[in-house]
């Protein structure tokens, strides 16, 4: 797939996208592999995130430098935390009042869902393409470091929104505590296991 994006001057990550289309198309015909490919396709979205995602962050963690992280760090968690919040409500702002989607069955609350839901980016192909483009490595690990610790922020405004939509009442104390346990318990878990492994 590659020598291909090299000889067309296509994206690699793009090619692989529309290679999954065309396979998905024609898998009747594709014999054993077509059969492989159905069985994928009964899979469920949280099957799927549970089999690839701790992958690609492992990846995208083991392989981010930590003095460049380090010294970005502060760009890093402005935008993983401040930035998400905002980019969250903006996002629920266009949805509701500039699309026009409000009504009885889309509240502000549902538009805040679908914003805190959309916010959390995962740029794993946009880092593989600015590595294919030789782009600086601190614009790389600057987004591949918020797209490590925006999830945190992101599912802590779902969940708090969750909350509201369905007539609870979470204090502060409680959505700084989900905040901690969904961000900082991560990294707990991973020093546990580092020094087990260890």
């Amino acid at each position: 797939m590659k020598n291909v994006s090299g000889m067309t001057g296509i994206p690699y990550t793009s090619l692989i996208t529309v290679f999954g289309i065309i396979m998905g198309y024609f898998w009747a015909d594709m014999g054993p592999t077509g059969v492989a490919i159905q069985d994928w396709s009964f899979l469920t979205a949280h099957e799927i995130l549970l089999i690839f995602l701790p992958a690609l962050i492992f990846e995208s963690a083991f392989g981010s430098d930590a003095h460049t992280l380090y010294k970005v760090l502060g760009q890093v968690l402005t935008m993983a935390g401040p930035i998400v919040i905002c980019s969250t409500y903006i996002s629920a702002y266009v949805m509701y009042e500039v699309l026009g989607y409000k009504g009885d069955d889309f509240s502000w609350e549902a538009a805040l869902l679908f914003g805190a839901i959309i916010s959390a980016t995962d740029p794993v192909a946009v880092v593989a393409l600015l590595k294919e483009l030789g782009a600086s490595k601190r614009l790389a690990t600057l987004i591949e470091g918020e797209s490590l610790f925006n999830d945190g922020t992101a599912m802590v405004v779902f969940l708090v929104v969750l909350d509201i939509v369905e007539g609870n009442s979470p204090t502060g104390g409680e959505i700084v505590s989900k905040f901690c346990r969904l961000s900082l318990g991560g990294l707990a878990l991973g020093f546990v296991a580092g020094l087990i492994c260890w």
